[in-house]
């Protein structure tokens, strides 16, 4: 199946920001963007299982901290 593509602007900062959430977990902008969309429309059951793994290991990191007595702001 073919899927469509879009094509979007982000401010530098935003852009920066993608880039270092895809460096630290492994996912790509693609994963990233469409998880994005399908949590804002509220169809997040769409999202890849990658995605959500690693907005699950995010939680996951921040409980930890958290736990461990620091102050988080992942």
């Amino acid at each position: 199946m073919i899927k469509p593509q879009i094509t979007i602007r982000l401010s530098p900062s935003l852009l920066s920001e993608l880039n270092q959430y895809v460096e630290s977990t492994g996912s790509s902008k693609t994963e990233v963007v469409v998880s994005a969309i399908a949590q804002y429309l509220g169809c997040a059951d769409q999202a890849s299982i990658n995605q959500r793994m690693a907005d699950l290991e995010k939680k996951v990191l921040k409980l930890e901290l958290q736990m461990s007595g620091y102050t988080v702001n992942i």
